[in-house]
């Protein structure tokens, strides 16, 4: 790379998290970078993503309870995930050589969903190299009865959470916020088990209370976190603090499971409820016929911001969600298996469905452990580079 491209990969790690052209423009001419090469910049902004495994492996990173419950250990860890994406993949403008402490709770450098579910009593379980694993509570539509909503004020889960909000506000005024949002059907899952999917059928009204009681939960939680800061959605995909910070992203993984129909009578009401509540909004659907739900999530107001699952009909979903941010998420899986010249080509494709050339698209591959082929890697990121400066 030579000449106005080394020079915007030199400061493109720090133009990701600012979103103001004024902002970057001033930083690009203070660099050397003109105004018509600012202009090309982040044309299609990406983003890789981390199981912890590959942490664990290659930066020594501990997930187990600590790391989630004190700050301190966290803020260090992230200190050293940073600098090693960077020792990675620097020249992407990934990553940082000189990070500063962040004052954050959860992390915006992998995807770990378990807060609310916590919350509702499910138990869970920490490892070094894994997500904090949540234990169903295989609950039947008879049980459901037991599940109370959850008072914030009175949970020992919440207490624990605003125990380390508290340290931080002391001692660096403010609070990053990458905890993961998780979804609603996801956290009824978490409580029931594919006990669920047969409730909607035989107990569609004890089903729809307590995905009300988890609805009002997730709400506010949310109202809480942005009252910390405005951009809260990181802990569930890293490449919308990039492209719309300000959007509240709920997490549909398990929406890939039922049909349309399902979630319109069932989901749907409670997605509206979230998007009112928090006026940008948007869905993080990573299953691979995200097509299947379009006719729904076409109904929800507001909404901003679209995941679209790696499978699934790019060209299909950009025509139902015209105006729609759309991230393409690249297969964690996939990207294992292929030569980097595979890679290369479905960047390529992908971007190609997604009509690129009209804006309002991103694309990131999240999840990669530690048996992801760096070359591997490196193709992905090479690819996506070159959709943007060459």
């Amino acid at each position: 790379m030579t000449g106005y491209k080394a020079k915007t990969v030199t400061v493109f790690s720090e133009l990701s998290r600012m979103h103001s052209t004024g902002i970057a423009a001033y930083i690009c001419r203070k660099s050397g970078i003109s105004d018509e090469e600012v202009s090309v910049m982040n044309k299609i902004p990406y983003d890789i993503t981390f199981h912890p495994s590959w942490w664990h492996k290659n930066a020594g990173i501990d997930f187990s309870q600590p790391f989630f419950d004190d700050p301190d250990c966290r803020m260090e860890a992230d200190l050293v995930m940073r600098r090693t994406l960077y020792d990675h993949f620097g020249k992407y403008g990934i990553g940082q050589k000189d990070p500063r402490i962040r004052p954050l709770m959860g992390t915006d450098l992998l995807a770990a969903g378990y807060l609310y579910s916590e919350m509702m009593g499910c138990k869970i379980i920490y490892q070094p190299d894994n997500s904090p694993q949540v234990i169903c509570r295989d609950l039947s539509a008879e049980d459901l009865d037991q599940v109370e909503a959850v008072d914030l004020d009175t949970s020992p889960v919440w207490a624990r959470m605003q125990r380390q909000i508290d340290a931080l506000l002391a001692k660096y005024g403010r609070v990053e916020t990458y905890i993961n949002l998780q979804g609603i059907q996801n956290i009824a899952l978490d409580l029931m088990g594919q006990e669920l999917y047969l409730a909607y059928y035989t107990d569609p009204d004890e089903i729809s209370a307590l995905l009300e009681k988890i609805t009002d939960l997730t709400i506010e939680v949310g109202k809480r976190f942005y009252a910390l800061s405005q951009d809260v959605s990181g802990g569930v995909t890293g490449i919308v603090r990039q492209v719309m910070p300000e959007n509240y992203l709920t997490s549909n993984c398990s929406v890939e499971m039922v049909s349309n129909d399902c979630y319109e009578e069932f989901l749907l009401p409670h997605d509206i409820r979230l998007a009112k509540a928090f006026s940008c909004f948007g869905i993080h659907h990573c299953g691979k016929s995200m097509e299947h739900v379009c006719e729904g999530y076409a109904k929800v107001p507001n909404l901003k911001f679209a995941e679209v699952g790696a499978g699934s009909d790019v060209a299909y979903v950009r025509d139902h969600l015209p105006g729609v941010w759309l991230n393409l998420r690249y297969s964690a899986v996939e990207i294992q298996n292929q030569t980097p010249d595979q890679v290369r080509e479905k960047v390529q494709n992908l971007l190609r469905l997604g009509r690129a050339e009209e804006g309002n698209i991103s694309i990131s591959c999240v999840g990669m452990d530690k048996n992801t082929p760096e070359e591997n890697i490196l193709a992905f990121l090479d690819a996506c580079y070159e959709a943007n400066y060459c």
